[in-house]
């Protein structure tokens, strides 16, 4: 009688019932949190590195600025938003045009047809280096009216590190890039015509 009695009491008592519930979802919660906050850091991250990017940018685009002085001002900008131990990579190129950007240099004379470099074939050279080259851009800021690609990498390490338990990687990666005409003061250089001998 008295086992029935305690058993029966045992059903309808229901005291930290609700500690039980909170630690069911507690976890999965705090969880997702996490991975909340991580994307938001991210795309804050990707979000400030264009607007700062994009700012250099311009002022760049009037002249008088080197490739050290755009990748100072771009870190001195993002030093503050960024967790310790990460790194930000800039790349600065300057083409001719807007459709050259990330092309090879551009066949004047293509004698077979075949959209390769041959001998007896000519092409612009885009970056002034005597050799044919798939990416036409030159380093640096170019000239007047040139057209400039920025590009931004920074890896940064995780805020949160809870990616690695399912897989993820431990660092975030956030790339940009940007393309500005120079303003025109003064004259474009046209590139010069080489043919392979």
């Amino acid at each position: 009688m008295k086992i029935q009695s305690k058993l029966s009491r045992l059903r309808r008592d229901d005291e930290g019932a609700t500690l039980m519930e909170f630690g069911l979802i507690a976890g999965p919660l705090i969880a997702l949190l996490f991975g909340i906050m991580e994307i938001g850091y991210q795309g804050y991250v990707d979000t400030m590195s264009k607007s700062i990017m994009h700012q250099v940018a311009r002022q760049a685009s009037v002249g008088g600025k080197s490739v050290a002085q755009i990748e100072t001002e771009i870190k001195d900008g993002l030093d503050p938003l960024l967790l310790s131990n990460a790194t930000v990579d800039v790349k600065v190129r300057s083409y001719f045009e807007f459709t050259n950007i990330g092309k090879p240099e551009k066949l004047t004379k293509d004698i077979n047809n075949d959209g390769n470099l041959d001998s007896g074939d000519c092409y612009l050279d885009g970056n002034d280096n005597g050799v044919f080259d798939i990416n036409t851009g030159r380093s640096g800021t170019g000239g007047p009216d040139d057209i400039v690609n920025y590009e931004i990498t920074i890896v940064s390490p995780r805020v949160f590190p809870l990616t690695t338990l399912f897989g993820g990687s431990k660092e975030m990666t956030s790339y940009n890039a940007t393309a500005v005409r120079n303003q025109p003061y003064g004259s474009q250089v046209p590139d010069p015509e080489l043919c392979e001998p």
